[in-house]
């Protein structure tokens, strides 16, 4: 797909990878709209955007809201004739225990990473087959494909959003509409201070390095251009999840020592 000029909606946009991405597309030329619930935060970013080609539009949005995703995908049909791309990145992370982990927080980040996802793509899917073309993108995670202790319910909605994508791109199949995974491994963004935290874990191994959200950013811009049915951030995500396939206890043995280095187990918060 060729971005210039296209319309494209990134949720999340205000920091972290989707902040990285509606970069990317600016730099592509195109019509980025800029889509989270830090207005603040989305101002300074079309500020920084300005002299880049292509126009921005700011949407403050809560994706757990349908109505409010259905009115972002008009305003953007509206000000640009189309949705041409539509970037689910928004979620939230959350810290707790399967078995002892509260069930509002749970239910909380299910509705941010996936239904939030969810009315993404039932606001945009009717105008994108007026079109005749499209392309979604749901940013989902490695942690789909290997779970992580203490991060069970956040790997779960990411594995949800996975098969969802699966599903979708079978569904759309003759539409002209493209359905793209893409899966971020560890991140070096703020994403992990604003996730809710219902256990402190350990500090985690020296070994477990991650990427810049730019790289996150440039692989999301390089799958819509290529239209690819899905894209790792990074080879070694690659290979750990082919590994995860072929061999899973050997996997589990080494999160085990490298997400919690430490003998102590992280204590449940009252």
């Amino acid at each position: 797909m060729k971005l210039r000029g296209k319309a494209v909606i990134v949720t999340g946009a205000s920091s972290g990878i989707g902040r990285a991405t509606a970069q990317e597309f600016a730099r592509a030329g195109s019509n980025v709209v800029l889509a989270s619930r830090d207005q603040k935060e989305l101002e300074e970013l079309a500020q920084e955007l300005a002299g880049r080609p292509g126009r921005r539009l700011v949407v403050p949005v809560d994706v757990r809201d349908a109505q409010a995703v259905n009115a972002m995908v008009q305003r953007t049909v509206e000000e640009f004739g189309s949705v041409d791309v539509l970037v689910n990145n928004a979620a939230q992370g959350l810290d707790a225990s399967v078995a002892e982990g509260k069930i509002e927080n749970m239910r909380y980040v299910m509705d941010v990473n996936v239904f939030g996802a969810i009315y993404g793509v039932q606001a945009v899917v009717p105008h994108m087959k007026r079109q005749g073309s499209g392309c979604i993108v749901n940013v989902s995670s490695v942690e789909s494909r290997i779970a992580v202790p203490f991060n069970g319910i956040y790997s779960a909605t990411k594995a949800a959003l996975t098969a969802i994508t699966d599903a979708l791109r079978m569904e759309l199949e003759g539409t002209g509409i493209k359905v793209i995974n893409v899966y971020p491994g560890l991140t070096v963004t703020a994403f992990h201070k604003n996730t809710i935290r219902e256990v402190e874990l350990p500090p985690r191994s020296r070994w477990l390095r991650g990427v810049p959200p730019s790289a996150a950013a440039k692989t999301i811009v390089q799958a819509v251009r290529r239209e690819q049915r899905e894209a790792f951030v990074t080879l070694g995500d690659a290979v750990a999840v082919a590994i995860k396939n072929v061999s899973p206890r050997l996997v589990e043995w080494g999160i085990r020592r490298l997400w919690l280095p430490s003998k102590d187990r992280p204590e449940v918060e009252s």
